[in-house]
């Protein structure tokens, strides 16, 4: 359904990740950099499909390494680093939904207008449904079910990440899986008919 991160998942080989951030606390430049090119491509996409919005999904990424580089000398390694920097991309998000809400998009400039389906080839048209699916979903749902299906994170990491419990980050997945399943359902119905 939802690209993986798993042939290049960062935590793969240990937590290197902990290691890097020790390093940038000791003034280690090349760490800062590594650790960069380590997870800037997860974040992007973590929040690409949360926010539908390539420009704001940059910025966001940019926002956690801004964050991360602040509280590198407070760093201690004490769950998987996976951990740490989704919980700190996930309060980033929190606050782009909320900054959202007080301003809403002006409607009335056409840049904004998102079309919810591409047309042209039906791989697009998957893709313009399962955005449009996620869009459409909550934002605990829609926020479990990308840690769990892009990162493969586990329902007690993903739990920490969203300051929940296993069963409630269990249901939000479920949920976001049939509302989904509904979608694509939608979409295949759709494309028959047409």
């Amino acid at each position: 359904m939802v690209e993986s991160d798993n042939p290049s998942k960062p935590d793969a080989d240990g937590d290197e990740s902990q290691t890097l951030m020790l390093r940038i606390a000791s003034g280690d430049d090349v760490a800062l950099t590594l650790l960069i090119n380590r997870w800037k491509n997860p974040l992007f996409r973590f929040f690409d499909r949360s926010l539908n919005n390539h420009a704001d999904a940059e910025d966001l990424t940019q926002k956690v390494f801004i964050k991360l580089h602040a509280a590198v000398s407070r760093y201690k390694p004490k769950a998987k680093f996976s951990t740490y920097i989704f919980t700190i991309a996930r309060r980033l998000l929190l606050d782009e939904f909320k900054r959202r809400s007080r301003r809403p998009e002006d409607l009335t400039d056409p840049l904004d207008i998102k079309s919810p389906i591409v047309h042209g080839n039906s791989r697009n048209e998957l893709e313009g449904a399962l955005e449009q699916c996620l869009a459409g979903i909550p934002e605990n749902q829609r926020t479990a079910l990308l840690l769990r299906v892009q990162r493969e994170l586990s329902y007690s990491e993903i739990a920490e990440i969203m300051s929940a419990s296993q069963a409630a980050v269990k249901t939000w997945i479920y949920r976001a899986r049939e509302e989904a399943r509904k979608s694509l359902s939608e979409f295949r119905k759709s494309n028959h008919e047409t």
